[in-house]
C-alpha cells in the first residue's frame, strides 16, 4: 500500500469512527475504475458493514455527482423502499458512506430461471413506490420538476450536454449527431413525469429475495419509460429473462402504458449518456482514467445508439470487413510492452491500474497493427458523404460541419458512416477472440420480437465489459 493509499484510508476511517462511531476494524479498496471502500466497524458490540461509494473523474462528463445521490437515498428510505442507508459524504477521502448490502448484483447467478422471474417480480412491485414519490418532496431536495414533454424528456440529458461541453476538448461527431437527432425527435406526448432512478432493474439479492436497490447517481425527475428502455442495455450484462413479459408486468404492476416507440427513444437517449460522459476522458486521459474500459463503454454505447436509430427509421446496417493486419519495424516494441505489462499484472494478481495499462498495451498493438487501414477505410466512407476526400488532419473537421448543417434527410447515410466508423474502433480495441470484441445485440421489449443474442456473442456471467 503506497503513502497516498494510506492516507485515504487513514481519512476516510477517522470521518467513520467520528460521525458513525465505533472503531474500524477492517478496510479493503474495491479495485474498478471509481474509488470504493468495504469497510467494517464494530460499534457497540456489532459489526457494522459499511461501503464507501467515490466520484468519477473530474472530466467523465456526469452531471450528477455523488454529493447528489445523498438526497436519493433519503427520499428513497423515507418511502419505506430497500436501499442502503446512507450516513453522509466524507471529504477526504470524497465518498458516501452507506450501508453494505449483502449478496450478489449479477443475475446470471441466480439458482434458477424461476427465482430471477420472482426477483424480477419483487423489483417491479417496489417501482409504483418509487414513481409514487411526491414531486414536491422531490424538489425540496433539490430535484428539478419538468411539466413539458422537452423537458421531461431532455431535462436530465441537457445537463450532460452542459458538463459535455465544458470538459470535452473537441467536439466529437458521433456525440454531436446523437444530440442533434434526440433533439429533433423527442416524444411529443409524454406529460406525466415521475421519480425515477433511471439506471434501473440495479439490485442485490440474497436467499432469493432482494435485499436492496443500489447505484442511483442518475436519478431524476423524467419519464417512467426511461427506466424500461434502460432494461435493453442492463440485459446486455445481465441475462434478465422473457423482455416482452417484464414490460408487460412493468404496465400492469405501475400502470404505466407502454409505448414502444418511446421506449426505443429513451434507449437511444440512454446511450448517448454514456457516449457524452465517455468522450472527454477519452480526448484527454486523467491518470485514473481506465482507458480501454471508457472505449468500451462509448464504443458500445455508440453502437447500439445507431443501431437502435437504424430499427426506428427502418433500414440495415452492413457489418465492415476486419482491417488488414501489416507488421513494421516498430512491432517488437509494442509487443514487448504488452508482454511485459502482463508479466506485471500476473505478478501482481491482477491489480487493477497495471491490467488497466496492460488492456491500453494490447489496444496499442492493434493500432499499430491495423490502424492505418481503418484510418483509409474511414477516410473512403467520408469521401462518399461528402463527395471530397479530406485531408487526414482535417477529416473530423469535414465531417462536423457537415452534420451541423445536415437536415433529417441525412440521417440515415450519418448513420452508417458513424456505425461504421464505431465498428472499425470496436476492432481496434484488442486482439481476435477477446471479449472486448462482443457487442450483444440489444434484445426488444416488444411482444414477439424473439430470441435475443446466442451465447457465443453474449458477455459471461460476471463479466464488466472493457475489463476483458
Amino acid at each position: 500500500m503506497d503513502g497516498a493509499e494510506t492516507d485515504l484510508e487513514g481519512g476516510l476511517t477517522g470521518w467513520i469512527e467520528r460521525v458513525i462511531g465505533g472503531t474500524v476494524v477492517r478496510i479493503q479498496r474495491i479495485p474498478r475504475w471509481r474509488p470504493a471502500w468495504d469497510v467494517d466497524v464494530e460499534r457497540d458490540g456489532q459489526l457494522l458493514a459499511l461501503h464507501a461509494r467515490g466520484d468519477r473523474e473530474t472530466n467523465f462528463a456526469i452531471p450528477y455527482r455523488i454529493a447528489e445521490e445523498l438526497p436519493t437515498h433519503h427520499l428513497l428510505e423515507a418511502a419505506g423502499l430497500p436501499v442502503p442507508h446512507a450516513y453522509g459524504i466524507c471529504d477526504d477521502p470524497y465518498v458516501l458512506v452507506m450501508d453494505r448490502l449483502p449478496g450478489l448484483v449479477d443475475l446470471t447467478f441466480a439458482d434458477s430461471d424461476r427465482q430471477r422471474d420472482q426477483l424480477i417480480e419483487e423489483y417491479l412491485a417496489l417501482l409504483p413506490r418509487i414513481y409514487g414519490i411526491d414531486l414536491g418532496e422531490a424538489a425540496r431536495a433539490g430535484f428539478d420538476c419538468p411539466t413539458g414533454a422537452r423537458e421531461i424528456a431532455l431535462g436530465s440529458f441537457t445537463k450532460f450536454e452542459r458538463v459535455y461541453d465544458a470538459v470535452m476538448p473537441q467536439r466529437d461527431p458521433v456525440a454531436e449527431f446523437l444530440r442533434r437527432w434526440l433533439h429533433r425527435n423527442y416524444p411529443r406526448d409524454r406529460i406525466r413525469p415521475a421519480f425515477i432512478t433511471y439506471d434501473a432493474f440495479q439490485f442485490m439479492f440474497a436467499d432469493g429475495h432482494i435485499t436492496g436497490l443500489l447505484d442511483f447517481e442518475l436519478a431524476h425527475v423524467g419519464d417512467p419509460l426511461m427506466d424500461l428502455a434502460s432494461l435493453r442495455i442492463r440485459d446486455t450484462i445481465k441475462n434478465l429473462g422473457d423482455l416482452a413479459a417484464i414490460a408487460g408486468r412493468f404496465a400492469d404492476v405501475t400502470g404505466v402504458v407502454v409505448d414502444h416507440d418511446v421506449v426505443d427513444y429513451y434507449a437511444v437517449l440512454y446511450n448517448a449518456c454514456t457516449v457524452l460522459s465517455a468522450a472527454p476522458p477519452l480526448a484527454a486521459p486523467m491518470p485514473s482514467t481506465d482507458v480501454v474500459s471508457h472505449m468500451a463503454w462509448y464504443v458500445n454505447s455508440a453502437r447500439w445508439a445507431f443501431e437502435l436509430i437504424a430499427d426506428i427509421a427502418g433500414f440495415a446496417l452492413e457489418p465492415v470487413n476486419p482491417p488488414t493486419r501489416r507488421r513494421t519495424g516498430h512491432q517488437p516494441a509494442f509487443d514487448h510492452l504488452a508482454d511485459g505489462t502482463r508479466r506485471l499484472v500476473q505478478a501482481s494478481s491482477g491489480d487493477y491500474e497495471l491490467s488497466s495499462l496492460h488492456r491500453l498495451a494490447r489496444h496499442l498493438v492493434r493500432v499499430q497493427e491495423s490502424g492505418a487501414d481503418v484510418a483509409a477505410a474511414n477516410l473512403d466512407d467520408l469521401a462518399t458523404v461528402l463527395a471530397a476526400r479530406p485531408a487526414p488532419d482535417q477529416a473530423d473537421t469535414a465531417l462536423l460541419a457537415f452534420i451541423d448543417a445536415a437536415g433529417p434527410e441525412h440521417d440515415q447515410e450519418l448513420v452508417r458512416l458513424l456505425d461504421r466508423r464505431m465498428q472499425r474502433a470496436h476492432l481496434l480495441m484488442a486482439s481476435e477472440g477477446s471479449l472486448m470484441l462482443r457487442h450483444p445485440r440489444l434484445r426488444s421489449l416488444r411482444p414477439g420480437a424473439g430470441d435475443g443474442p446466442a451465447d457465443e456473442d453474449r458477455w459471461p456471467a460476471g463479466a464488466i465489459p472493457g475489463t476483458g
